[in-house]
């Protein structure tokens, strides 16, 4: 079975779940309407992926912690030391034991597989999409629902290898509700 790739991009964070409320609205309950996974792609490239890609439920979110356990260690060893040389001595030693700490603090690392890295060249920070992977005559009746919605539409038609590197990506994950 051939399948397809479609994103259809929109220009705010907010923008592809309206126009998928939207389209609701006007196709009813069509196939691609249980297949699909809305994504938010936010500044600093965070990545925010929720629904059903590949008949599984995709619950991704790339945040990182910018203040961990260390950082917070750092900032009350640098407090208490601080305390000795008065309220000045106090200020330097939260934000330098801070400072310590997270340069030590461990990183979540950037999700990487053939679904993210997808979505990263196609989707620009700041933007939203709805993406479906799914038989073509699914992604066409999708494309008419979002036609007009001002979104734009990008569409691959996928070989085999491309089709089974996405669906491996989400393997792992519970199967979608359907």
């Amino acid at each position: 079975m051939s399948l397809d790739l479609a994103l259809a991009v929109f220009p705010h964070i907010e923008g592809a779940d309206h126009a998928y409320a939207d389209a609701l609205d006007v196709s009813g309950d069509g196939p691609w309407v249980h297949e699909i996974a809305l994504v938010e792609h936010h500044r600093r490239d965070r990545l925010v992926i929720r629904g059903s890609f590949a008949g599984r439920y995709v619950d991704e979110d790339d945040q990182r912690d910018p203040i961990g356990k260390k950082t917070a260690e750092g900032a009350l060893t640098g407090a208490i030391a601080g305390v000795l040389f008065g309220p000045a001595g106090l200020a330097v030693g939260i934000v330098g034991g801070g400072i310590a700490g997270g340069m030590t603090e461990a990183r979540v690392p950037e999700l990487h597989d053939a679904l993210f890295d997808e979505v990263r060249a196609d989707v620009p920070q700041g933007s939203s999409a709805v993406v479906l992977l799914a038989a073509p005559d699914h992604v066409d009746a999708m494309a008419a629902a979002f036609e007009g919605r001002g979104g734009q539409l990008i569409r691959r038609h996928l070989s085999a290898g491309a089709a089974r590197a996405l669906e491996a990506a989400v393997a792992g994950r519970p199967l979608a509700a359907g």
